[in-house]
């Protein structure tokens, strides 16, 4: 399975609510941080458990997988649930040796509406 393969495998899994399924793509030590929100986990398990706290009704869209040439994936996805009115987008930069994910930065933001002030100088999509 190429890099790209197991990224996109990881969201699949995680779109289905397979959290523990989806443990076989990540290193048992593996190193996620949100700087966003400045937290991090320093196991699977633990990045694991905070995302079956969250529910198993998220859907993770893939919107952009490129891989560098330093065994490296970016991930773009969009994440939604019909039980939360926010979603969001998450750009992740995965690090992976031998197929198997070992650290994750992922920066999350809200999807928001065009603000007031803007409305005559930018377009909306």
């Amino acid at each position: 399975m190429s890099n790209i393969d197991v990224v996109r495998e990881l969201w699949a899994k995680f779109s289905r609510g397979e959290y523990v399924q989806a443990k076989a793509l990540l290193h048992e030590n593996l190193r996620v941080v949100w700087p966003t929100s400045r937290e991090y986990y320093e196991t699977r398990d633990e990045y694991i458990a905070v995302n079956e706290v969250f529910g198993a009704d998220w859907k993770f869209e893939v919107l952009s997988l490129e891989e560098t040439t330093t065994n490296k994936v970016i991930s773009v996805i969009y994440v939604s649930s019909p039980h939360c009115d926010d979603s969001f987008y998450a750009t992740s930069i995965l690090s992976l040796e031998s197929g198997i994910i070992t650290n994750m930065d992922t920066y999350w933001a809200f999807q928001d509406k065009q603000p007031e002030w803007r409305k005559q100088l930018s377009k909306v999509y």
